[in-house]
């Protein structure tokens, strides 16, 4: 029964990767409020959709699609709402979306028979550096073209520098689940270089580095991106490796899904 349980959460929440969309709109609310951007859904809606989008893509690549067709589903949930989001979006916003969603949807594209993502080095820093990006500039962008209110360039660079860091030690830990299928498979992932306890050391330093951003920084956010800190260093040290797909998703996604639910209790 607890089984089937995990199973049909698995498929509705992981396999659907709504849940990883989820978590890229939790960091661009987080974004919003650390910017100190009024809160709107249509900005966070674009970053809901484009990942949908992406990481739906990313199964074609992986030849998922032939083993469970439905996946194709997403890819035209993804793309449909992106393209309506985007027909009311100002044009900075379709111009930065579009630029910027072209790489990541080759993400998962051959290249000489390894895919991008599989390249030495690029994954976790491709992946941590675009999402951070996206959600920081897009609802920035949204504003400023709606309103022209000017950005305030240290807090901009502060919120993807801590985002940065977050979504950093949520992909590395991701890999060190897959570690030992990626080693077999010739890919050099951080946690294939450096081992379990090198990887879960590594994601300690990044939260206990936003702890100390959020502790020296102060606002009203501090308490969100403390818990958030606490809450990659309590699965950095105790998440078992390897552990299982739900389990990973729920634990290291509900990171960024959480930081965006504490803004809207605020």
């Amino acid at each position: 029964m607890r089984h089937d349980l995990c199973r049909t959460l698995e498929r509705l929440l992981v396999d659907t990767h709504l849940w990883v969309a989820a978590a890229a709109a939790g960091l661009a609310l987080f974004a919003s409020a650390a910017m100190g951007l009024p809160l709107q859904l249509p900005p966070i809606g674009v970053i809901f959709s484009a990942t949908l989008l992406i990481y739906a893509v990313d199964d074609a690549f992986d030849g998922r699609m032939r083993l469970q067709p439905a996946r194709w589903l997403t890819v035209g949930l993804g793309a449909a709402l992106l393209s309506v989001q985007l027909v009311t979006a100002p044009a900075p916003v379709v111009v930065v979306v579009l630029i910027g969603g072209f790489p990541a949807l080759l993400y998962g594209a051959p290249i000489r028979r390894r895919r991008f993502r599989e390249l030495p080095g690029v994954k976790p820093f491709f992946v941590a550096t675009s999402l951070a990006l996206a959600a920081v500039g897009v609802p920035t962008l949204w504003v400023w073209a709606t309103t022209l209110q000017p950005l305030a360039g240290p807090r901009v660079i502060t919120t993807i520098g801590v985002l940065f860091l977050l979504i950093l030690s949520n992909v590395c830990f991701f890999d060190l689940r897959d570690r030992l299928a990626d080693a077999r498979a010739g890919v050099r992932t951080i946690p294939v270089w450096i081992g379990v306890a090198g990887t879960r050391r590594f994601c300690l330093a990044l939260s206990l580095t936003v702890g100390l951003t959020a502790t020296v920084g102060g606002g009203n956010l501090r308490v969100s991106l403390l818990a958030a800190a606490a809450a990659t260093a309590m699965y950095a040290l105790f998440l078992p490796s390897p552990g299982g797909r739900l389990q990973y998703a729920l634990v290291v996604d509900g990171v960024p899904v959480l930081l965006g639910l504490s803004i809207l209790l605020y």
